[in-house]
């Protein structure tokens, strides 16, 4: 496990590390009266706590993963929770062994946890999930690092199978895999007909379920591509470090160029950052980084680039130094679905000045 970091309690809502803590039961006098304060303000905050017991138990390394001992001890806990006295459930928690890590100060909004699949019960399926705006970090049961941008979502097995790490992935997550010769490491991409192929080495995808187009750029070591190239052919091609590959849905076509890596991974840090960009690659970022929809009203936009760096900025500043340094101007509209919509949008409308 990592070495813990110092954790500021001066939060309203604690801080998924702290909870972790909590669980483990090293927390100080101080931080459980915090948490246990938490808890009570809403019911809410008892399934949060449950869902990151949950993960934990199931985010064991291979050698110690026991899913009929981890579904037993989450029972447990389950159970505990509605005792009376939450102090004693929390000090009857046990030592929980796994590789996890969080970026600071940045909480996974929540998980989904997927229960044992009928065609398998021996393996279990987890989903790590952020909510649009935020950043996670967090390490799977072989120890690989993952980060997961803004709205992303990654599923796994609980254990990996016996001939490869497998995983799927809808959004966008830069990845630092363990190298095993053995047991290649494999990012499906949700709904498309394309993965990413590795044995050990870093590498970024964008490929969100909305996107048209898929990127993958490799910052270290080498990955294989597999793509349809036509219905039933399927096509691999081999990146180098420094390569972005962009994978065209519709078209099936794929293009591959030298790019500073630095502007792909920005995000992990909170940044934003553009180099002579084009115009409809901003506005894809932008969308998943601020949970907005753009509609641009005159295609002539689509032939502008961009550059500028940007770091925890509000969406209306970004847009500000667009239109001041272009012949652009926006217009920013309340989303107009139901209140009952699962997934609710801002609109910005992109015009021309006259």
């Amino acid at each position: 496990m990592e070495k813990e970091k110092h954790i500021s309690i001066n939060h309203e809502e604690p801080e998924t590390s702290l909870l972790i803590k909590y669980i483990q039961g090293f927390s100080s006098e101080e931080e459980i009266q915090y948490v246990t304060e938490w808890l009570k303000k809403e019911n809410e905050n008892e399934r949060i706590l449950l869902q990151t017991a949950q993960i934990y138990y199931a985010q064991r390394t291979k050698q110690r993963i026991q899913m009929r001992d981890s579904g037993v001890a989450f029972a447990q806990v389950q159970r505990q929770l509605h005792k009376k006295t939450r102090r004693l459930f929390l000090r009857r928690f046990g030592t929980i062994a796994g590789c996890i890590a969080f970026f600071t100060s940045v909480v996974l909004n929540y998980y989904n946890f997927v229960h044992m699949r009928p065609e398998d019960p021996e393996i279990q399926y987890i989903t790590m999930q952020t909510n649009a705006g935020m950043r996670s970090h967090f390490t799977l049961p072989d120890c690989t690092e993952v980060f997961l941008n803004s709205a992303s979502k990654l599923s796994y097995p609980v254990p990996f199978d016996k001939k490869e790490r497998r995983v799927e992935l809808d959004g966008e997550g830069y990845f630092k895999v363990v190298h095993d010769s053995e047991h290649p490491f494999v990012v499906n991409i949700t709904d498309q007909p394309f993965d990413v192929e590795v044995l050990g080495t870093v590498f970024n995808i964008q490929a969100y379920a909305s996107d048209e187009i898929l990127r993958t750029t490799l910052i270290e070591g080498s990955v294989r591509l597999g793509m349809e190239t036509a219905p039933g052919i399927k096509k691999y091609v081999i990146l180098r470090p420094s390569e972005k590959a962009m994978y065209d849905v519709k078209n099936k076509n794929l293009h591959v160029e030298h790019v500073n890596t630095v502007y792909d991974t920005a995000w992990m840090s909170g940044k934003l950052m553009f180099k002579e960009m084009p115009l409809p690659e901003v506005l894809n970022r932008l969308s998943h980084f601020y949970n907005v929809r753009f509609i641009v009203n005159d295609p002539a936009i689509n032939n502008y680039t961009f550059t500028g760096t940007f770091e925890s900025r509000q969406l209306v500043q970004i847009l500000d130094y667009l239109s001041i340094s272009s012949q652009i101007k926006y217009k920013i509209m309340a989303s107009q679905e139901d209140d009952s919509a699962a997934k609710k949008q801002t609109q910005v409308i992109l015009l021309t000045k006259r």
